[in-house]
């Protein structure tokens, strides 16, 4: 009895890009009302906190004033967590998270492989934060700044990640072959249904000129992913977050380079 191969579906996505994804052009950018937890404070409030803890401690300098720095870490930590636990809640994987018993470096490593950090700033992150929580040092007023805007920085781009996944949680590219009449359509979009998924769609419509367009429309290829699939659900997520930027922070060069 022969076996049956899984299908990668990463594989299948990343071939299908690198070989056509630059005869693409944009057609249609759909977004979606997103959920958002509510907390009694968010990630903004902790870091406007911190800061408040260093301006005293440059304000009103004194023998005690380690406790402002130690303050200023935890509620930089705070921040993070937050900001994290925010964004997961969006994407629909917070409940997925805990019932995993997954912590924070599982959460890093998670925006990491999406693309959302570097692994050059990730590194540099994570070693200034290793100094402040687990050394037992008291932290030096330079290391307590770097880490603040390490941390706002943070704040920053899991931000932007979200809003730019509430104005385009979806979007249609398409290729036409006019001495061919055919036109490709290829679609991929985030479902941010209890148990999310991502799916992309290839479909060709293979007479241009002629209606319905249903009528001469066929689904060339079709895949969908879920949590459970833990690399390929990142990795699709990561090609609808450099997609959505295309013709506005990069081009064509960077999208194929970092698929």
């Amino acid at each position: 009895m022969s076996k049956t191969l899984k299908i990668d579906k990463k594989t299948i996505l990343r071939n299908f890009l690198l070989n056509d994804f630059s005869k693409f052009t944009y057609e249609q950018v759909t977004g979606n009302l997103l959920e958002f937890p509510e907390y009694d404070l968010n990630a903004r409030d902790y870091l406007q906190f911190a800061e408040y803890e260093l301006l005293e401690m440059k304000t009103y300098s004194n023998k005690l004033e380690y406790i402002h720095l130690i303050n200023c870490v935890s509620h930089l930590k705070r921040a993070i967590d937050c900001q994290l636990d925010t964004c997961l809640y969006v994407l629909k994987l917070l409940k997925i998270f805990k019932k995993k018993n997954l912590g924070l470096n599982s959460k890093l490593d998670f925006f990491k492989r999406v693309g959302v950090f570097n692994s050059f700033s990730l590194d540099r992150f994570n070693k200034v934060r290793n100094k402040m929580e687990h050394d037992y040092q008291i932290p030096k007023i330079e290391d307590i700044e770097a880490y603040f805007d390490l941390v706002s920085a943070f704040v920053s781009v899991l931000e932007s990640m979200i809003m730019t996944l509430r104005l385009a949680s979806e979007i249609g590219l398409t290729h036409e072959e006019l001495d061919k009449k055919t036109k490709t359509y290829f679609d991929i979009y985030y479902d941010f249904t209890d148990i999310p998924k991502i799916s992309y769609r290839i479909s060709i419509n293979e007479n241009i000129y002629a209606a319905p367009i249903s009528k001469y429309t066929r689904v060339e290829a079709l895949a969908t992913v879920t949590p459970e699939d833990r690399e390929e659900f990142s990795y699709f997520l990561k090609v609808l977050l450099l997609l959505i930027r295309q013709d506005s922070f990069v081009n064509d060069k960077y999208i194929l380079q970092n698929i």
